[in-house]
């Protein structure tokens, strides 16, 4: 790139008072040095000071990352008001001669785009990489492993600087991590990926991290299943349900020959392994199998896990909690309603009192036991106002394009559905479809459930037209075995029979029983497809076929006249309808 004459002589400006710090040998000028050197290497915008002091959330030593670090580094680390004032002196060596500018009102430092460039450019290859290495483990230090809440807004401005680090890691070694130093830092910059909501930036560097690790210490070591946990949890939030099976797949083979003691070997065989990593890692796969649809396997592996951390841990331990609330999410899809909602009360009670209103697994219980009343179709003006104290803390705590912010906007048109107001429903979804399509993409399953609940939310506002189009474009990006399937073929249904449209209602119809007559992709008696055949019926009767319909209810004898109304009415029945 050609440096014009205004960026040379700007150098120049600031090469010289740099060359007189270097110059002279006080500690205080020999900090400064080393820290522009960290400094190049972050984004020039936004050095939050803390990145230097919540470094001490590790030790001293560098069993975390192998660095070898300038000596005002190591000694911040300590968190002594000497360390401190020892800091805080470097800083101002630099702002004095304005190679960095200090904003008093945010606490952080930046640095004009110009020098930050010229502070790299002027390091050779060996100090660029040495000092890249020493700001990539700075930053991964200052990110606690516990990830706790009051630390969520630094950790999301650590971001930028995360990209900055990365970008240059990829063009020094494309095939980063080369070693473990790197691969411990990146870790934790995933953590930080996957809490900003940035899935798609986690996956690819736990997917680095688990190829370095299985290389250099193997699938079975500890390190390398807690990354495979991670990416689990990844492909989890990028709805990828096959690909969270295959990696909690992975972590439960390698945990299932992992024993916390010989004595835990000894009392139970590893074919029936009773320890609380092993029922964690059963927790996870339970809400695995709910995201794939597969809810009924879901359900006996999360009573599995529920009852065995119950019994290792007992009923008030963080992991038990997230057992049982995954075990209540699968008993609401499978429509066991009484059971979901004694889980998900004890549940909130207990998340509310350890980790507050507004912590993000609060806010995830809370909003489930609003779609909860919402499903019951009870308790409606209750379901309405947790969602959206949910949805308005989520805009806070994580941000208002954050992907779970868009899921209660999700959940917020059910309810308002429910109470009639299909308009006002159909209106905040449209709103929210540019942001999905930026932020998760068109292919997103996160966009075919938002495009599901604005077919519905047109539905509920006599929209037909718009609801049919919608509908035909779900369908065609949803597999016929999922059992989604069923049920959004069912709404198309119920808008092709008000359109009057028989031909073709009747056509989707007969292909959704001929799929659960050849794959028995759900039983006859399921709900959904009692829902199919009463729809079949009334078409049926509605062109002339008495005896059709007649045959078809001898078919399927649970179903019985209003039946699909009853359960899956799109449309509130009547427009007044409210809840209790």
């Amino acid at each position: 790139m050609s440096i014009s004459i205004d960026t040379t002589n700007a150098i120049a400006t600031w090469e010289i008072p740099f060359q007189k710090i270097e110059s002279h040998v006080s500690l205080k000028n020999k900090d400064a040095v080393a820290l522009m050197h960290l400094f190049a290497f972050l984004h020039f915008d936004g050095i939050n000071e803390s990145i230097f002091r919540s470094s001490a959330a590790d030790s001293v030593d560098q069993d975390i990352d192998g660095m070898v670090y300038p000596e005002i580094i190591l000694s911040s680390l300590q968190q002594t008001e000497v360390a401190q004032a020892r800091l805080r002196q470097a800083l101002g060596v630099l702002t004095d001669h304005s190679l960095i500018d200090f904003d008093p009102d945010t606490r952080s430092y930046s640095q004009h785009p110009v020098v930050h460039r010229w502070a790299r450019d002027r390091l050779d290859q060996k100090e660029q990489l040495s000092s890249l290495h020493c700001t990539v483990g700075l930053l991964a230090r200052s990110i606690s492993p516990y990830l706790e809440a009051s630390g969520r807004a630094f950790r999301r401005s650590l971001v930028p600087h995360m990209e900055s680090c990365l970008q240059k890691l990829e063009n020094s070694a494309p095939s980063f991590p080369r070693t473990v130093g790197i691969a411990n830092s990146i870790e934790r910059f995933a953590w930080v990926y996957a809490e900003c909501g940035l899935w798609k930036k986690a996956k690819t560097l736990q997917e680095r991290l688990i190829k370095f690790r299985t290389k250099i210490l193997g699938r079975k070591h500890e390190d390398t299943i807690r990354a495979t946990y991670s990416l689990g949890q990844t492909h989890w939030n990028l709805f990828d349900p096959m690909s969270t099976i295959e990696a909690q797949r992975q972590v439960i083979a390698a945990r299932r020959w992992i024993w916390p003691s010989w004595f835990a070997f000894y009392v139970n065989p590893p074919w029936m392994p009773d320890f609380i990593s092993y029922y964690a890692a059963l927790s996870d796969l339970t809400l695995a199998l709910w995201l794939a649809g597969r809810r009924d396997i879901s359900k006996v592996i999360g009573m599995r896990a529920s009852a065995g951390l119950l019994k290792r841990l007992g009923p008030d331990d963080p992991t038990t909690l997230n057992a049982m609330f995954n075990l209540a999410r699968t008993l609401l899809h499978l429509r066991e309603w009484d059971k979901a909602h004694d889980l998900l009360i004890p549940v909130l009670r207990k998340r509310k009192r350890l980790f507050g209103l507004n912590h993000p697994d609060t806010l995830m219980t809370r909003n489930e036991l609003g779609v909860l009343y919402c499903e019951r179709r009870q308790n409606l003006a209750v379901a309405e106002r947790l969602v959206t104290n949910v949805l308005e803390a989520r805009k806070v705590v994580l941000g208002e394009e954050h992907a779970y912010t868009l899921w209660s906007v999700n959940d917020l048109s059910k309810v308002l559905c429910e109470r009639g107001r299909g308009l006002e429903a159909a209106k905040m979804l449209e709103d929210i479809i540019p942001i999905v399509a930026r932020t998760l993409g068109d292919e997103h399953v996160g966009m075919t459930m938002t495009k599901g609940n604005l077919a519905k939310a047109y539905v509920n506002s006599g929209r037909w037209i718009q609801a049919e189009q919608m509908l035909a474009q779900i369908l065609k990006s949803t597999p016929t075995d999922h059992p989604d399937w069923v049920q959004t073929i069912s709404g198309y249904v119920y808008v092709q029979i008000q359109l009057q449209q028989w031909r073709d209602a009747e056509r989707n119809c007969l292909n959704v029983l001929d799929q659960i007559r050849r794959k028995r992709v759900l039983a006859r008696d399921n709900p959904r497809i009692l829902v199919i055949a009463e729809q079949l019926a009334h078409i049926y009767l509605v062109t002339g076929r008495p005896d059709e319909s007649k045959a078809l209810r001898a078919e399927f004898s649970a179903m019985h006249a209003g039946f699909a109304e009853k359960l899956y009415r799109i449309v509130p029945e009547g427009a007044g309808t409210q809840s209790q």
